[in-house]
């Protein structure tokens, strides 16, 4: 099972929990899920960008959660959890697909990504 399979179950997990702890959780996980959703809708449509963030390391994830802890003492507690759940979710499961694409275009030549848009 590839890395980002194993994340989604991960979120999808932290997804039930969420909704067994009660209403606000849910919501700053819906709202973070819409945030992430988007993240990877901008990532997917700048061929650039989804060039430069498949050959990150895990550093970027790491600064996305510094960020979400300069968010909380902005913004609040709201945009914090939202900002949170978007952030786990691109390093359990959009981060490591990225990866796992440049892994498999080293590995098999023929492969190729596709660093273009796809909403034109």
């Amino acid at each position: 099972m590839r890395n980002y399979k194993k994340g989604a179950i991960a979120f999808l997990v932290i997804a039930l929990l969420a909704l067994a702890i009660g209403s606000y959780i849910l919501t700053a996980f819906f709202f973070g899920t819409l945030t992430l959703m988007g993240l990877i809708l901008i990532i997917e449509s700048v061929g650039p960008l989804k060039y430069i963030l498949s050959r990150t390391t895990k550093l970027l994830d790491i600064v996305i959660f510094v960020f979400s802890i300069i968010a909380m003492a902005t913004y609040g507690l709201n945009i914090t959890a939202a900002l949170t759940v978007a952030g786990v979710g691109y390093t359990l499961i959009y981060a490591p697909y990225l990866r796992s694409q440049l892994k498999e275009k080293k590995n098999n030549k023929a492969y190729s990504i596709n660093y273009r848009s796809k909403f034109k």
